[in-house]
């Protein structure tokens, strides 16, 4: 054995011992979702863990505290777990999701106030059902979940949540109504901005601009759109005709012609010119 080590020699942490002392401690983890795989008692996501290699970990449905069809729009996102159990053969480590957001959403609903901007991250945008309209999931801190209406996140009128949301996008939100005895947290995403539509140009027809594609859609009747957010303008999204040539992509970014704009009705028309670099 090696009697004198270099300055600064420390050997990593072996990962089955900081699950371990994260179990003892309670500790949170950050973990990726890697995979959802379906058991007999169902979904399960399988995720890896932040800074520790080679390390894994399971959370059974009834640990991810999500709702049905957000399950499986979480691979790849980051989580916050729990350890609960760690096989000594394998390492493979038991976690809960539910209990990290439980005392996170506790110190968050004690926290806040009425009128207080939260800085948020958007989970999914979930089309209408059930006699609910479309609406945005954003995590309001710690994992805590919120679902915010049309009404109070749309920044367009005219193009669907989809077109102006992406996972991972941070937003701001203002607590419109908080009540920690009933775990009721309400916030308004419009409330939070100014309304991109009041100090975006006057467009006028014939202007080049440059965008990024936000969407491409189809109408009732099947013809496809495409949803341009203009550049320099955030939340400001013109609709355009698919061009008759090329394959676009949502983030691609465009030239287009203004073909009509409308600031009183929130409109933007424009012709795709062509996919800039």
């Amino acid at each position: 054995m090696q009697a004198i080590k270099p300055e600064g020699y420390q050997l990593p942490a072996d990962p089955r011992d900081v699950l371990h002392q994260a179990r003892e401690t309670g500790r949170v983890l950050e973990a990726v979702v890697s995979r959802v795989t379906y058991l007999e008692a169902g979904p399960v996501w399988e995720v890896t863990f932040t800074g520790l290699d080679g390390a894994r970990g399971l959370v059974p449905r009834s640990e991810m505290d999500v709702p049905d069809p957000l399950v499986n729009r979480f691979v790849g996102q980051v989580v916050r777990v729990k350890v609960k159990g760690v096989d000594r053969d394998t390492g493979l480590a038991a976690c809960s999701r539910r209990e990290a957001v439980a005392d996170a959403a506790e110190r968050l609903l004690a926290s806040v106030k009425e009128g207080q901007v939260l800085e948020c991250l958007v989970r999914a945008v979930l089309p209408a059902s059930e006699g609910k309209p479309p609406r945005l999931v954003v995590d309001a801190g710690g994992g805590y979940l919120v679902e915010i209406p049309r009404r109070d996140a749309q920044v367009s009128e005219s193009v669907p949540l989809s077109a102006q949301y992406r996972p991972g996008q941070p937003v701001r939100a203002t607590v419109k109504r908080v009540d920690p005895q009933t775990g009721t947290l309400e916030l308004s995403v419009k409330a939070a901005n100014p309304d991109p539509w009041a100090g975006c140009p006057e467009y006028k027809r014939g202007d080049i601009v440059a965008g990024r594609v936000a969407a491409v859609a189809r109408n009732k009747a099947g013809s496809r759109f495409v949803f341009v957010e203009a550049e320099g303008s955030p939340g400001v999204i013109g609709i355009a005709p698919v061009p008759l040539r090329g394959t676009l992509r949502r983030g691609d970014r465009v030239s287009c012609a203004v073909a009509s704009f409308s600031r009183e009705n929130r409109k933007l028309h424009l012709r795709i010119r062509g996919v800039l670099a």
